[in-house]
C-alpha cells in the first residue's frame, strides 16, 4: 500500500495476516499512548502488501537464505487480481523448491500481508513509539506484531 506523502512511517500489522479485530480493540489501539503521533488504521477485507518503499532491498528463502527478489516481483504478480487483490500468496521458491507463503520471506526491511495496518509517521521520539506500542498492542490484542520501517 503505497503511501502519497512522503517521509518516514513506522507500520505495524498483525503476523497472523488473517486476524480480526472487534470496534472496542480497534478502539483500544486508537487510545494507547503513541507518544503525541496520531496513528491512522487501514483496515481491508481484502488482503494488502505493507511495503518499506525506498527502504527495501531484498526478498530471501526463509530456508536457504537464496536471494528471491527477482523471483518474487514475478510471484507478486501472480499472486494479485485487479478485481479481488491478493487471493492466494502461496508459492514455490525457485531455489529449494519449497511452498511459502509470500508473507514469510526474510524481507531486508520487513514487509508483508496484512488486513489491518496502523501507521504512523516517524518523527524523533520512534524509538519509544516502537517499544511501547510492541507490547501494549500484544497485550490488547493477544497477537505478534510486524514492524516495518517505510520510505516514500
Amino acid at each position: 500500500m503505497a503511501n502519497t506523502m512522503s517521509g518516514n512511517f513506522i507500520r505495524f500489522i498483525p503476523e497472523n495476516i488473517n486476524i480480526n479485530f472487534c470496534e472496542n480493540t480497534i478502539e483500544q489501539i486508537l487510545n494507547m499512548d503513541w507518544n503525541n503521533n496520531v496513528p491512522t488504521i487501514h483496515l481491508s477485507e481484502q488482503l494488502l502488501f505493507a511495503d518499506a518503499g525506498q527502504y527495501f532491498e531484498s526478498a530471501k528463502c526463509p530456508k536457504c537464505d537464496f536471494n528471491v527478489t527477482e523471483w518474487w516481483g514475478s510471484a507478486m504478480d501472480s499472486a494479485y487480481s485487479d478485481k479481488h487483490g491478493f487471493l492466494n500468496i502461496e508459492a514455490t521458491t525457485p531455489c529449494c523448491g519449497i511452498k511459502i507463503s509470500l508473507h514469510d520471506l526474510n524481507y531486508h526491511y520487513a514487509q508483508g500481508f496484512h488486513k489491518i495496518m496502523i501507521e504512523i509517521a516517524l518523527d524523533s521520539n520512534c524509538i519509544a513509539v516502537i517499544e511501547n506500542a510492541t507490547f501494549k498492542l500484544l497485550d490488547i490484542t493477544g497477537a505478534k506484531w510486524r514492524i516495518i520501517h517505510a520510505r516514500y
